[in-house]
């Protein structure tokens, strides 16, 4: 083997992020928050975004990550904190849309407000995060994307979840056609879906009902953040730099169940 190969081939180059930038919505909690933190252990410096009353708990982050709030549904909202990255930071190489709400409603209960508020947050803000950012990973020369879906943008997986399941639906073929529009501009795009991920967003009192609400078809019971997390670092870095337009659900067999 070369030593080119050799170098190209080891673990650490397949995983170094040295001198990436990460810009991660939805990064205070749960999946997001676990995202990021792999991404600053492989080097990267990351950003961590998300609503304000979360971003103000956070704490105890190594030195590398900068918590900040954002309201994804504003665009001059979010062209004002990717505009402050690339001041600062020179411009952004990885994007992790991981912001999430979910009004979990039968379809007769939901608002209209509130179904307009879950698009808002799940599927604009995506759109109005990566049209900030490809700007900044073109002068760049490409850029990695992951957008954080769900099984169910597949497959009905809980009672009350039209909202949700609706707005990753429509998030999976956004992310296809980013990687169709920026293939040749070096820019991937993926969607991970996870299935049951156990996170502290998940308030107390909800008792989800539906195939997916029963652990006994998941490995394990529930997955964590961390099961994501590799898998946000494996594409974000050179490992996935031949994988784009897929939608990858990691959701522990539900859908092989």
């Amino acid at each position: 083997m070369s030593q080119h190969m050799a170098q190209t081939c080891s673990v650490e180059a397949m995983f170094n992020l040295a001198g990436k930038v990460a810009l991660v919505t939805g990064g205070a909690v749960g999946m997001g928050r676990a995202a990021g933190l792999a991404l600053a252990a492989a080097s990267a410096k990351v950003v961590l975004a998300d609503d304000p009353g979360r971003i103000g708990v956070l704490g105890g982050l190594p030195p590398q990550v900068l918590a900040t709030a954002l309201d994804v549904t504003s665009e001059e909202a979010v062209n004002e904190l990717v505009s402050g990255i690339s001041e600062r930071e020179g411009g952004i190489d990885i994007l992790v849309c991981g912001a999430i709400i979910n009004h979990n409603k039968a379809l007769t209960e939901i608002s209209a407000a509130e179904w307009d508020q879950v698009q808002a947050v799940n599927l604009k803000g995506a759109f109005l995060t990566a049209k900030a950012v490809i700007p900044q990973m073109l002068r760049r020369g490409g850029g990695r994307i992951v957008m954080i879906s769900t099984i169910g943008s597949v497959h009905p997986v809980l009672h009350g979840n039209s909202a949700y399941s609706a707005s990753r639906a429509g998030l999976n073929q956004f992310t296809r056609a980013l990687a169709l529009d920026y293939a040749a501009d070096h820019v991937t795009a993926n969607a991970i879906l996870p299935g049951a991920i156990h996170t502290e967003t998940l308030p107390s009192c909800f008792r989800p009902t539906g195939p997916g609400a029963d652990p006994a078809r998941h490995i394990g019971g529930y997955g964590k953040p961390e099961d994501i997390a590799g898998l946000v670092l494996l594409l974000a870095g050179p490992a996935g730099r031949y994988i784009t337009g897929q939608t990858i659900a990691v959701d522990g067999g539900f859908l092989v169940s």
